[in-house]
């Protein structure tokens, strides 16, 4: 497995089409012409079509003020025919606009696949992994010991 300049580039740039809230130009990081897989950690179901994907990233730019993802430990994984996946640790920070909790955050692993076109790499595929909750619960607990102990 190795890291790319290129693959490094692609992330930031798909992590400040986030920022930015704007529907568009997070889609113009994906291959529309191949069908979107992408399983958001909070929906129980994947979206498989492209208006069930631009349904979601629109509600996505109503319901948050700002989004900041920050994607470190790239591993990318060349497949046959342009294809490749990437696993890669995800850092996210929300702030709602309304809600009672007006800003969230937290880590989460997504696996990418992506394919090489003329304009260079674009998503097909899309699946966040959070930690298993009581993994989750265990590292906090384990940040919260005294630092004496550790």
């Amino acid at each position: 497995m190795q890291q790319t300049p290129d693959m490094d580039a692609f992330l930031g740039a798909y992590a400040a089409a986030w920022a930015s809230s704007d529907p568009e130009a997070i889609g113009a990081h994906w291959d529309r012409e191949r069908a979107p897989l992408y399983q958001a950690e909070e929906k129980d179901e994947p979206f498989t079509t492209w208006a069930e994907l631009d349904d979601y990233w629109a509600a996505n730019a109503e319901f948050h003020d700002s989004v900041r993802l920050q994607f470190t430990h790239p591993k990318v994984q060349q497949l046959a025919g342009g294809l490749c996946q990437v696993l890669v640790q995800m850092r996210w920070d929300i702030r709602f606009t309304t809600g009672a909790s007006r800003a969230m955050g937290g880590t989460n692993r997504v696996l990418a696949t992506l394919v090489k076109t003329q304009d260079g790499w674009r998503l097909c595929g899309w699946v966040e992994a959070p930690l298993a909750p009581i993994t989750y619960l265990r590292r906090l607990y384990e940040q919260s010991a005294a630092s004496d102990l550790q």
